[in-house]
């Protein structure tokens, strides 16, 4: 395993991170709770230093206690006994829903009564003392910036957070915030078929704020293991939340894989592993968070670690993306 520093917080994090948006359930296909969280301890157990999490994560199942919200975390926490002390742990905040109208109500909310009542929610069910990095989820457009510096400087002070950071905030906002209170760190997507955060990752790299990024597969088009349209059920994730699987797209990125395919047929590696390394191989990217269902998920991308991409194997594949992003435009 390979370690990054984490910003300006003196933490060695892990190059990847292990994810749990799959292992909630809810919209992701077929997945087995059990096996989840064997994954989730293969991952520390491999080195992985940082899990994240969020209370959103497995919401909308009809079948489970309160509809899903927080299920990701129960198992998190279950998988995390006797190992806590080896990971760093991040979960989110700024997501609620109303208990009598159900999923449907799901709104973004970040005012700070929100976020103090969200991060003792997340430590009962996390079943911990405190959370290593709480991340406010999703901006909500309206609420002042302040009542995020206000609530996350209790939080702090009180002990119940090591530090906070934003996930798909705007970098203005970002910097604003920073000067009220320094911003930890902050979780945005990128990946070999999504740069659009490039700048905004090396700017606020470059001032000490640490980075995390999500989609590192590409919500699994990057493994290679799809190569025709997939017929996924209504609501699943990968067409409601990302588009890689929509036309043109999908077409499009099958060129991007011939060009992977050309480098893990010579160096005997996986195209998952490929994409891990051009990730975690940018210096402004300090951990690339990786899903995680199953054991055999562990060992592939947790062994992407192992090897480095060459200078002229990453050329190969920014000119492919490159080819990609032109056909976008």
């Amino acid at each position: 395993m390979r370690y990054k520093s984490f910003g300006n917080m003196c933490w060695d994090v892990s190059v990847i991170s292990a994810g749990t948006w799959q292992l909630g359930g809810t919209n992701w296909g077929d997945v087995d709770a059990e096996r989840a969280v064997e994954a989730i301890r293969g991952m520390v157990e491999r080195g992985v230093s940082l899990i994240d999490t969020a209370p959103v994560y497995g919401f909308g199942d009809p079948g489970l206690e309160d509809f899903g919200f927080g299920n990701a975390e129960k198992l998190v926490g279950k998988a995390l006994k006797g190992v806590r002390d080896r990971v760093r742990v991040v979960t989110k905040c700024g997501l609620d829903y109303d208990r009598a109208l159900g999923p449907r109500s799901l709104c973004k909310d970040m005012r700070a009564e929100q976020i103090l009542a969200g991060c003792e929610a997340s430590l009962r069910r996390l079943d911990m003392d405190y959370i290593d990095l709480l991340l406010v989820h999703w901006p909500d457009q309206k609420t002042p910036l302040e009542q995020i510096a206000e609530a996350m400087d209790r939080l702090l002070r009180d002990g119940r957070i090591r530090a906070y950071g934003l996930s798909n905030f705007a970098p203005e906002d970002v910097l604003r915030l920073h000067e009220m209170l320094p911003v930890g760190a902050v979780q945005l997507e990128y990946s070999m078929v999504n740069r659009v955060n490039e700048n905004q990752l090396q700017m606020l790299h470059d001032k000490g704020i640490g980075t995390m990024t999500y989609g590192s597969l590409g919500s699994g088009i990057l493994t290679g293991a799809i190569r025709t349209k997939p017929d996924f059920r209504p609501g699943d994730t990968r067409i409601t939340f990302y588009d890689y699987f929509r036309e043109p797209k999908f077409t499009k990125i099958q060129g991007l894989l011939v060009q992977m395919d050309r480098i893990a047929q010579s160096r005997g590696v996986s195209l998952s592993q490929i994409a891990i390394n051009w990730s975690t191989q940018k210096d402004y990217i300090d951990t690339a968070i990786c899903g995680v269902s199953k054991l055999r998920h562990v060992e592939e991308n947790c062994s992407a670690t192992n090897w480095t991409l060459t200078p002229e194997e990453l050329a190969l594949l920014d000119r492919a993306i490159d080819t990609l992003e032109e056909n976008e435009n």
